[in-house]
């Protein structure tokens, strides 16, 4: 009996809150998952999918359970769930909230049910209105409040916000051609397939003893330096990490292959420096974490220990322990350090560091060579301006951004020059950083001012 095809259902999604309205007209086959919904929602609105998400439907929550930690939510597994499940007919309408601080809620409604056209792909967008707002700037007051900055020279957060933003940003620009080209060359989707960004091949994985890698330079390091690799916090706090997913079960989270908030919220309280992620208001809790990619110092450390080949795990798969990784927890200190670090220097994007993009996700190709000369370049304990030495490196290096306001793009290249140099740096103990007032925003905010070997 040939198989019934499936439905098309016309989907209007709308951004809540926002005046002149954002909102985009799909086309998704009926036997299209929740999950991969949320991949289509992410391009054709023009987010970056970096936060949690979860729908309403009929009173039940949808998502990812694991990003459900306290089961406030009583969350449904979206994963398992299609349209033509949970969508009973023309007119419905349904809410898809995208992430959980900003809380962008969308509504969508159930135009038509229709029949497949003969020769057209979906899923197709059919038509939208106006940009949407950049990821992470404040939810719907935040977002007005940015576009009356950048259209007013004289606001006090003019340049702060078009320096944030890149140097432009066009609030009425939809470009429908290139949403359904992204729609056409998504395959299943990036959620649905659970791409792993952690995965590495077990079956390649080293299993020689540390012990091995142990050099002449490790028998001749002064007590001192011994004495300061076994006190640096990077490397207990990386041995605080590994005892934890030695000791505990965590299963990374299904559509990211994060650590669930249970483990994020309980090795960042043991760590030499433990990290508060609630904000609070007296007794209320005012903003609470729900990601591990927004817990940049656990993160580091994850993504250290992940392409170190100490750990593996992923989306759906618990973490543990490699050969390596054991070996590792009793390794002499300060090759523990040489290890994260090498890893740091030659096998890790350091653009993954940085709060803004640059290029096509990547930083320059010989980048660190650059920088590593330029560190190089210091001298020993004495202290340099944070801006000559990032004023160098971006000349040495030909870093340009391509927008017009180019001293904006200077002011985020040195940026830049902190999140992916500087800090990881200071991690290492390599560096010492001495901050100052900012300029304009005073005492509550702290700028980068001198750096020291």
């Amino acid at each position: 009996m040939p198989r019934k095809p499936s439905r098309i259902y016309q989907l209007k999604v709308t951004l809540n809150g926002c005046r002149p309205p954002i909102w985009r007209r799909i086309l998704v086959p009926g036997n299209t998952t929740l999950l991969k919904l949320h991949d289509i929602i992410q391009i054709v609105m023009g987010w970056e999918s970096y936060h949690l998400h979860m729908y309403t439907i009929g009173g039940i929550t949808y998502g990812d359970p694991a990003d459900d930690e306290y089961g406030d939510f009583g969350t449904v597994n979206e994963a398992n769930y299609t349209l033509n499940k949970v969508i009973h007919g023309e007119g419905q309408r349904f809410s898809y909230e995208y992430d959980f601080g900003d809380s962008w809620a969308h509504t969508i409604l159930v135009e038509k049910i229709l029949l497949p056209e003969k020769g057209t792909r979906y899923p197709l967008c059919l038509k939208g209105k106006r940009a949407c707002p950049p990821e992470d700037v404040g939810g719907v007051w935040g977002y007005m409040n940015f576009l009356e900055a950048i259209h007013d020279p004289t606001h006090d957060e003019h340049e702060e916000y078009l320096e944030w933003i890149g140097g432009e940003f066009d609030p009425e620009k939809f470009d429908l051609e290139d949403v359904n080209a992204q729609l056409r060359s998504m395959g299943s989707g990036l959620s649905a397939e659970a791409k792993n960004t952690w995965a590495i091949d077990e079956a390649e994985l080293q299993t020689d003893d540390m012990a091995d890698t142990i050099s002449a330079w490790m028998q001749t390091l002064p007590v001192e330096q011994i004495e300061v690799a076994e006190n640096l916090p990077l490397r207990k706090d990386m041995l605080t990490l590994l005892s934890y997913l030695r000791d505990n079960k965590v299963t990374g989270t299904q559509s990211t292959g994060n650590f669930p908030l249970k483990a994020v919220y309980e090795i960042c309280a043991k760590f030499v420096k433990p990290l508060k992620l609630d904000k609070k208001i007296g007794e209320t809790v005012v903003y609470r974490v729900r990601s591990e990619s927004k817990v940049w110092p656990l993160y580091f450390r994850h993504i250290l220990a992940s392409v170190a080949e100490l750990i593996t795990g992923g989306p759906g798969r618990r973490w543990k322990l490699t050969v390596l990784g054991e070996n590792f927890l009793t390794a002499p200190a300060p090759i523990q350090v040489w290890g994260m670090s090498i890893t740091w220097w030659t096998q890790i994007n350091w653009a993954i560091a940085s709060p803004y993009e640059f290029g096509n996700g990547y930083m320059p190709s010989g980048f660190s060579k650059h920088a590593i000369r330029h560190l190089l370049d210091l001298p020993i304990e004495t202290q340099v301006a944070f801006d000559l030495f990032a004023d160098d490196l971006i000349k040495d290096a030909s870093l340009i951004l391509s927008i017009q306001d180019q001293d904006s793009a200077h002011r985020i290249l040195r940026s830049m020059m902190k999140w992916t140099v500087v800090n990881p740096q200071l991690d290492f103990g390599i560096l010492q950083a001495e901050y100052q007032p900012h300029k304009s925003l005073g005492e509550q905010y702290q700028e980068l001012s001198t750096i020291q070997i």
